[in-house]
């Protein structure tokens, strides 16, 4: 009798799960791309702007002819035009176009990733992606999976009124999908974290027809996974003002590029063949006198006029922000979180405010990102070093080759170089450097340079270094500043340093950094850094400003490294926090240091943090003590008593549990529950109860 009514709560329960699954995942795919909505919004780009890319004079290829448009092309740049007028006079420009004309269109043009936007439901930008089939459980039939990166670099050539090159380069590892939580299995699935690009190169030459455009099937060669196969594409090309618009489609098969199909228990099958589509943007690349790519960010001050902590979080606010609505993608929709997380350990971390509960951070990792900062595994500078030295087997977990582990340790000795050149923290502020007169716990306090944001990453110069105070002790307050490029205050010593990346217009992606992917970047939300209490809080923006504090909307990728030697990190070189730093202690007692609860979490309760597809592997404790589990990941949990093979529901099941949701057991009754997750059935604990 208890086995049957088991069977029919599991039965029941299992049934609800798929409901609410197809919900998550009915088919409501985005539509493939068209040439026709693409024009589109070429036309509304010019509109807008004149989209050139300058490049580096260095990076054109002697061989290639010197770009050249027609001066009918070239009228149609100017902001002043409508979108329809932009579209009539393109039209009618390329209804005339002369051979001699079409000769003309020639050079290289690169992808322009400055139009539009990018969305999985609707995209303005440059995207490739993928669709296919799919068939689920329960009756729900077949289903149009979609992912989509708009991560791309890439060229196409002109010459002599034909296409002869082109190459285009997608970063898989910024692939999402329409449904958030297909975006790890697919990561997976494509083996993202060893060959994290896609590449399409063209074999064939194309003639561009007498309006400007291009309709064919044309054969290229698709490299995922490592390997490489021919394709035929089916795409069309056609010239708006100086923008050339390409949209296409090709099929693959999974199993040509050793792809396995993502699974999970509601997936019945999924087909073989995929369609691989992409819309792309490009202008005709120009070489003027440049020294640089690097995209400096639009601010009202100059960075090299800023004196004070007042004015260096000033243009932080600006320089470093993302625009809000682009960056709500960091979040699932819909969400209503309860409190909880812990920064540096967990994807998300919400927290009570004044205003109700708000999300402070989003952190790695992201895609492929490993988080290393476990005991057994050799993450910190020091061991890294070591274990590329010693030739030993690389943890698999760890996700590098021998090669990509020598790198990484090299941009890290350069790291190192240039840290063991600010030992003297007037050093830092003859460089430059404005600390923020705030001190972390067991980080420190963020010495800051203003005028290299915008240069991009480079491991040998950290916008960041890392002080803390030489006694020892954490500050009752704002510690000193520079004052005229020596320091003023307490006596500091190195500890470490910070990278931070403003982020360009609408590109929330997450940023390259160091080889690998163990670099473990991080973004701030609702932030208020005081400016003369010395702490940072997280109030409503009013509240910090009525406070004297400075209020943060959102700040750039930032990530810690910690390759000063005095100061190696048990936790990891890139971890959020270094238990060297005051206040001292290991990393268990960092952890639970920075948990993050509601006002109204029970006193004595047990919080349980779900994070990196992972439970903890035993929650213990005594009969009566709540425990609340919170899914600080960026997808959906359950918490289900028993095992994948011998659910006991019975005892306790959470259904779909959202991220930020806190879901609390029972703990009447002593005894050993084990527990799993239904979606991801490999995520395995055990709650003892005393």
């Amino acid at each position: 009798m208890k086995r049957k009514l088991i069977l029919a709560i599991l039965s029941l329960t299992a049934g609800a799960i798929l409901v609410i699954w197809w919900f998550f995942i009915r088919d409501d795919s985005p539509p493939p791309p068209d040439i026709q909505s693409a024009v589109q919004i070429a036309a509304a780009a010019q509109n807008t702007s004149t989209t050139t890319k300058v490049i580096p004079t260095s990076t054109v290829a002697t061989t290639i002819p010197a770009p050249a448009v027609t001066t009918t092309i070239l009228a149609q740049t100017t902001s002043t035009l409508s979108e329809q007028k932009v579209l009539e006079e393109s039209k009618e420009a390329t209804d005339e176009l002369e051979l001699d004309e079409i000769d003309a269109i020639t050079g290289t043009w690169v992808i322009d990733t400055t139009i539009g936007s990018f969305g999985i439901d609707e995209s303005t930008s440059s995207f490739v992606g993928f669709r296919i089939k799919e068939v689920l459980a329960r009756g729900i039939g077949e289903v149009t999976a979609v992912g989509r990166t708009p991560e791309l670099d890439g060229s196409i050539e002109f010459e002599k009124g034909f296409l002869s090159k082109t190459e285009i380069v997608a970063d898989l590892t910024k692939l999402r999908t329409d449904r958030s939580m297909r975006d790890s299995k697919v990561q997976s699935a494509l083996n993202t974290s060893t060959h994290p690009q896609a590449v399409f190169v063209l074999e064939e030459s194309i003639p561009i027809t007498g309006n400007g455009s291009i309709e064919s099937t044309a054969s290229g060669f698709l490299t995922v996974n490592g390997l490489t196969n021919p394709v035929k594409a089916d795409f069309q090309a056609q010239l708006v003002g100086s923008i050339m618009t390409v949209v296409g489609t090709f099929e693959v098969n999974l199993s040509d590029y050793e792809v396995e199909a993502p699974s999970a228990p509601v997936v019945v099958s999924v087909e073989d063949t995929a369609i691989v589509e992409f819309q792309l943007f490009f202008v005709e690349m120009t070489s003027k006198d440049s020294t640089s790519e690097a995209s400096v960010p639009t601010t009202t001050l100059d960075p090299l006029a800023i004196q004070n902590v007042e004015q260096l979080n000033e243009y932080i606010a600006e320089a470093a922000s993302f625009n809000q609505a682009d960056s709500d993608w960091l979040l699932p929709e819909n969400l209503d979180p309860s409190a909880g997380g812990a920064p540096g350990f967990t994807r998300y971390v919400f927290r009570q405010t004044s205003a109700g509960v708000v999300p402070t951070l989003v952190e790695g990792p992201l895609g492929p990102q490993f988080r290393c900062q476990k005991e057994h595994l050799p993450c910190s500078y020091l061991e890294l070093k070591e274990l590329s030295e010693s030739n030993s087997p690389i943890p698999e977990e760890m996700g590098l080759t021998p090669e990509e582990l020598a790198s990484l340790v090299t941009e890290l000795d350069s790291l190192r170089e240039f840290l063991d050149e600010h030992t003297d923290v007037n050093k830092a502020c003859e460089n430059g450097y404005l600390s923020d007169r705030i001190q972390t716990p067991n980080m420190g306090s963020h010495f800051i340079k203003a005028d290299i944001f915008g240069n991009g990453f480079d491991p040998s110069e950290p916008e960041i270094i890392l002080y803390a105070l030489a006694d020892g002790t954490l500050p009752n307050g704002a510690i000193g500043q520079c004052r005229d490029g020596v320091w003023d205050g307490e006596p500091m010593v190195l500890v470490g340093s910070a990278f931070i990346l403003p982020p360009l217009q609408g590109d929330t992606s997450h940023p390259k950094g160091f080889t690998g992917d163990l670099d473990n970047w991080h973004v701030h939300l609702n932030l208020c850094r005081g400016r003369s209490n010395g702490t940072d809080t997280f109030v409503p923006k009013e509240e910090c400003e009525n406070s004297g504090g400075n209020f943060h909307e959102t700040i750039g990728w930032m990530m810690h490294a910690w390759a000063y030697p005095e100061h190696d990190n048990e936790l990891g070189v890139f971890s959020m926090w270094n238990p060297t730093i005051a206040p001292f202690g290991d990393s268990d007692t960092v952890e639970e240091r920075f948990l993050v609860q509601g006002e109204n979490f029970p006193e004595g309760a047990k919080q349980s943090l779900v994070s990196n597809f992972a439970f903890e592997e035993t929650i213990e404790v005594e009969a009566g003590q709540s425990v609340y589990f919170n899914n600080s990941d960026s997808v959906p949990h359950t918490i289900s008593a028993g095992t994948p093979d011998e659910p006991e529901l019975e005892e306790f099941d959470s259904g779909i549990l959202n991220p930020g949701d806190n879901f609390q057991i029972d703990t009447s009754k002593p005894g050993s529950y084990p527990l799993f997750c239904i979606l991801h059935p490999d995520m395995t604990g055990l709650l003892i109860v005393n």
